[in-house]
């Protein structure tokens, strides 16, 4: 589909891309300079900015994997010398207001089916304490609950519990003899006390890692109505790697989560003790044994959960517009900050994170040689944005953005099971560049995101800035950029 807008969808002349300048015309400030970290305000930079507006509709749409925004998006690049000062190397033009991309996102799904959420974790309040952003984007404001096993210590867990809550999580601490392994499987009797005792309304508990990072739990409970929590379900997904499913067997892997429903937690605590005993082997593995042995429950997958076993880089999952409900790995195996990458969803909702459009498609004729010159841009929101260059005489087809890049190093014949055909990340006659999230900032209403990419020929900066409900205010021009060249 985007193949064919592509060959259609060329950039209008420059005279034509904008409204010509008027007083008070501009929908956004063009006085308010970027909220640049001073690191990034130091060096020289090749710099741009453009401006998206979310539009919500409905929670229920779907979109494709991929969108095509047909109007312009990125302005040129302009030298930057320090401190945002404007090089004398550009050629000085008039100022034109910046140009508003008005996308589509989903509304965000209603919290109110959280409350019959319990998950559990087994860590340290260190490791909690470390990891706070990623679980309260997770946990915080909704009405879930969070049960969290930790080691018997001298430590006052009432206050820690305390500092917990007062930051947004509903979460209670308990402490526990069990050594790490066996913990995990601990929390089988764990909820079913704090259950009985304080939540008696909840109808599905979750086993997760205090790295798996979930990236909408009201959709996660929308999800679950489809189910009967009245009857026993055991939902999950398998590793990415076959290897990882040879050696642990067919069992939901735990760092991309586990939903267990009510009934079957009770049977399972029925048998918690002879479960238990069976040994030290990974708690998702007793888990899934435990559920295999007494449950009398097949394992439901749910590939929107990924266990993320494979190694850095990991740019082409993320890259991928699939599904991804969950996320595993991302400060362990892999540096991937993503309380940075969902910073979008306070303009423009959780939904907006990680969505694909495709944009500024071109094609230029050298006039001598006859031969085309293509190029486009893909936006991966809070992950990348990546130009593609395709060379003479590359089809139009000569990637299949349906299929997952791969990027990581190892064997592709391992993953192929889970993910599908996978392409390559290097295409004959395709260049690539690609810019990284490498900051965010929440101003106002809006939401500023930087994506970076070093070059042998300097520093490049491209800012995104997402308009929240008000669809403006914050996060125009300085004054010194408006004299400068700020202009298509």
């Amino acid at each position: 589909m985007w193949v064919e807008a592509r060959r259609s969808s060329v950039r209008q002349p420059r005279a034509l891309r904008h409204p010509p300048p008027s007083a008070n015309t501009c929908e956004v400030d063009p006085k308010l300079a970027a909220p640049l970290p001073f690191s990034e305000w130091l060096p020289r930079k090749n710099y741009t900015r453009a401006y998206f507006r979310p539009r919500l509709v409905s929670s229920e749409t779907d979109f494709h994997t991929m969108e095509e925004i047909r109007k312009p998006v990125l302005p040129p690049m302009i030298q930057m010398e320090r401190g945002m000062v404007v090089s004398p190397n550009n050629e000085q033009k008039d100022f034109v207001c910046p140009e508003i991309i008005d996308v589509d996102v989903a509304a965000d799904d209603d919290v109110e089916e959280t409350s019959k959420l319990l998950f559990g974790l087994a860590t340290t309040v260190d490791r909690l304490d470390r990891l706070l952003p990623s679980l309260l984007y997770t946990y915080g404001n909704t009405k879930a609950g969070l049960l969290v096993l930790v080691p018997e210590s001298d430590d006052d867990l009432e206050k820690q519990e305390t500092y917990f809550r007062n930051r947004g999580l509903d979460l209670t601490l308990k402490a526990s003899p069990l050594d790490f392994t066996a913990r995990y499987f601990g929390m089988v009797e764990a909820f079913s006390e704090h259950i009985r005792k304080h939540r008696p309304h909840t109808t599905w508990v979750g086993f997760s890692d205090d790295d798996t990072f979930f990236f909408s739990l009201p959709t996660i409970a929308k999800e679950l109505k489809l189910f009967d929590e009245k009857k026993r379900h055991y939902i999950g997904s398998l590793s990415e790697a076959s290897w990882q499913v040879d050696t642990f067997g067919h069992i939901a892997f735990g760092g991309a989560g586990v939903l267990v429903s009510k009934p079957l937690l009770d049977v399972l605590n029925d048998k918690y003790d002879e479960c238990q005993s069976w040994g030290e082997q990974p708690g998702d593995q007793k888990l899934g044994q435990c559920i295999q042995r007494f449950g009398d429950t097949p394992l439901t997958l749910w590939p929107s959960l990924f266990q993320m076993d494979m190694t850095d880089p990991v740019d082409g999952v993320y890259e991928s517009g699939r599904r991804i409900e969950s996320m595993h790995h991302w400060n362990s195996w892999y540096t991937k900050d993503v309380v940075k990458m969902t910073a979008v969803s306070a303009a423009a909702g959780r939904k907006s994170v990680l969505r694909r459009w495709i944009f500024d498609q071109e094609e230029t004729v050298d006039k001598e040689t006859g031969e085309s010159i293509r190029h486009f841009w893909v936006m991966t929101n809070g992950y990348s944005l990546v130009k593609y260059t395709y060379g003479p005489n590359v089809a139009d087809d000569a990637i299949n953005f349906d299929a997952m890049e791969k990027t990581w190093p190892e064997d592709p014949r391992g993953f192929e099971g889970r993910l599908g055909p996978l392409r390559p990340a290097e295409d004959e006659g395709v260049a690539k560049d690609r810019w990284l999230l490498h900051d965010a900032f929440v101003v106002g209403d809006n939401v500023h995101q930087f994506y970076v990419r070093e070059e042998d020929e300097g520093h490049s900066l491209i800012e995104i800035v997402w308009l929240g409900p008000q669809g403006g205010g914050g996060g125009g021009l300085s004054d010194h950029y408006i004299r400068g060249t700020y202009q298509q």
